[in-house]
C-alpha cells in the first residue's frame, strides 16, 4: 500500500491509518525516518495549529516505512529486510533496524 501524495486531501487520514495499523507511535515513526517527533502529528491532524504537509523526501521515507519497506536513510533508497537473516543483512539494514528499535547511536568495529 502506498500513501497518497502529501498534497492530497486524503493524505492525513491515510498516514494516520497506516501508522496505527503498524502499531507505531508518533515518536517511533519520527525516530525511524529521522525527523522531529512533533512532525508526524502535524502531518496527520488538519486541525493542529501547525498542520503541514511533509516535504517530498520525508513523504518518500514515510511511504517506505508505512508500506512495509525499509529505507536506507543514508542513500534514500528502499531496502528490504523481510526474510533476511542477520548473516545476509547489509550493514545499512542492520543499522536501520537498530534505529527503528530505538538505538540512538551505533558503533561498528571490525
Amino acid at each position: 500500500m502506498s500513501l497518497p501524495h502529501p498534497t492530497s486531501p486524503k493524505f492525513p487520514a491515510a498516514l494516520k491509518a497506516a501508522r496505527e495499523a503498524m502499531g507505531l507511535s508518533y515518536t517511533e515513526v519520527a525516530k525511524a525516518i529521522s525527523i522531529n517527533p512533533a512532525m508526524p502529528s502535524r502531518y496527520e491532524n488538519p486541525d493542529h495549529s501547525c498542520f503541514c504537509a511533509p516535504r517530498e523526501s520525508t513523504w518518500e521515507k514515510l511511504d517506505a516505512l508505512l508500506s512495509g519497506r525499509n529505507l536506507d536513510l543514508h542513500k534514500n533508497k528502499v531496502v528490504s529486510t523481510e526474510d533476511v537473516s542477520l548473516g545476509e543483512a547489509t550493514v545499512e539494514q542492520i543499522i536501520h533496524e537498530l534505529k527503528v528499535r530505538g538505538a540512538t547511536s551505533v558503533t561498528i568495529n571490525y
